[in-house]
């Protein structure tokens, strides 16, 4: 029994093809069909279930830097993962641990206390004791 190799070798030239004729087809198809216009419109967010506090006076502990003057808003701590949300100007962040708050301060930890960010290897301390409203 002889096998015919030129022949196998055309059947999957043949096949490759195929499918490269299929990719292109989508290729081109998808070029043509690409949206002109987009525009993002959000809609605000208005009824929200996140409670938060809405203490006037959030003593910041153990500051050093003038520019550090946030308050914060509300806070999860856990052994795994936690995170903070804080105030300034009114504009809010919210930042998990490990993370940069505006591209300078690190949140290291969160704990029933304190708030432990770092920049520049000083560390900076917002305390996380939260006046809830009733």
């Amino acid at each position: 029994m002889k096998i015919n190799y030129i022949f196998f070798k055309r059947l999957l030239i043949a096949a490759m093809l195929l499918v490269s004729c299929y990719a292109l087809f989508f290729l081109i198809k998808s070029f043509a069909l690409k949206p002109t216009n987009l525009e993002f419109k959000f809609l605000p967010l208005t009824n929200s279930t996140i409670s938060f506090s809405s203490s006037e006076e959030q003593p910041s502990e153990f500051t050093s830097s003038k520019d550090f003057n946030y308050k914060i808003k509300g806070y999860r701590a856990n052994s795994s993962q936690a995170s903070v949300i804080v105030e300034k100007n009114n504009q809010t962040f919210v930042v998990q641990q490990g993370a940069l708050l505006e591209n300078k301060y690190k949140l290291l930890s969160v704990d029933g206390d304190y708030a432990t960010f770092e920049h520049n290897g000083t560390l900076l301390k917002l305390s996380t004791k939260l006046i809830l409203d009733n």
